[in-house]
């Protein structure tokens, strides 16, 4: 049988996916020309919190004849802590013949990073992770904290424990137990990190309000849905039943350009591949607060109660 030459066409248009960590903290990701960050940053937190008292003219009386309470003195509500942060690069390798790649390569191993970053930020994000090595501070799936101290006396701080809601919920309550603990924690705007196997139980209990790329809980705490999260918990288990959803205080992410190899270096005359390679370091940290919540895939709880824990 004779066929005929196929016809050579273009690829699918590729959209990225929406709504994941790269999408919902854009307006916080910082690339400065100064690239000392990439060997870590140090940086303060500033968990605020006040609390009342009254003028001593206004003491009120107790019970009849006992002396009016005078108001007890003040003390300190707040503190500056010094918090670190450590980089991890993301890598994407593209290994083809020399012929009808050379004069693309330095774009299509471009478009691999572009296309395929944001999974890997996210779940090196979560666990902790790189080359399966235990490396990034901060991340979420945490049950231990971690010090370090440098320049004499100082301690600072790498890595928190998250503090875990007892109990495992359904969708509604178990963000509602979350964001209760985290507004009791931080008085500005959140982000909550979602498996992104959760998006339908969210929208189906109209939990998320679109705002723009990013959505948001009706309370307007960010909301990332990540398909790179894996759902486990601090101590890095997973489950067939649930999946952990963390919450953090506000974050920034540090992001370097895209380096890639010299296309003339990377070719092996040998057997004629060129090996390009497309790599861009990040940094990501937060302030104040690190919580978690198990959140159950199979509906309601039945009987599901706890308060917090650590």
């Amino acid at each position: 049988m004779v066929t005929q030459p196929r016809q050579y066409v273009a690829a699918p248009t590729f959209t990225p996916a929406s709504f994941g960590l790269l999408d919902a903290l854009a307006d916080v990701i910082r690339s400065p020309g100064d690239a000392h960050w990439r060997n870590g940053v140090n940086y303060e937190e500033l968990c605020a919190a006040a609390d009342t008292t009254y003028d001593d003219c206004f003491a009120v009386s107790g019970s009849a004849g006992a002396a009016a309470a005078l108001p007890p003195g003040k003390t300190p509500t707040a503190g500056l802590a010094t918090r670190s942060a450590t980089p991890f690069t993301v890598y994407a390798d593209v290994d083809c013949s020399v012929p009808g790649f050379w004069d693309r390569a330095q774009l299509l191993v471009n478009q691999t990073m572009q296309r395929a970053e944001e999974h890997s930020v996210e779940q090196a994000f979560w666990t902790g992770l790189a080359a399966g090595q235990p490396v990034i501070y901060p991340h979420l799936a945490a049950d231990t904290a971690v010090t370090e101290v440098r320049g004499g006396p100082h301690t600072y701080t790498l890595q928190t424990a998250a503090t875990v809601i007892t109990g495992t919920y359904d969708i509604v309550e178990g963000i509602g137990r979350l964001e209760a603990a985290l507004a009791n924690c931080y008085d500005g705007v959140g982000v909550l990190h979602v498996p992104a196997s959760l998006g339908t139980a969210l929208a189906e209990s109209m939990l998320l309000v679109r705002d723009g790329n990013r959505y948001r809980t009706p309370n307007g705490n960010l909301i990332v849905l990540g398909g790179g999260y894996p759902g486990t918990s601090p101590a890095g288990v997973s489950s067939n039943d649930a999946v952990y959803v963390y919450a953090t205080g506000a974050m920034f992410i540090y992001r370097s350009g895209i380096f890639t190899t010299p296309p003339v270096s990377a070719v092996d005359r040998q057997v004629n591949t060129q090996n390009m390679i497309a790599e861009r370091t990040y940094l990501l940290g937060w302030e104040c607060c690190h919580l978690a919540v198990q959140i159950t895939l199979g509906g309601v709880v039945a009987g599901a109660s706890g308060g917090a824990g650590g």
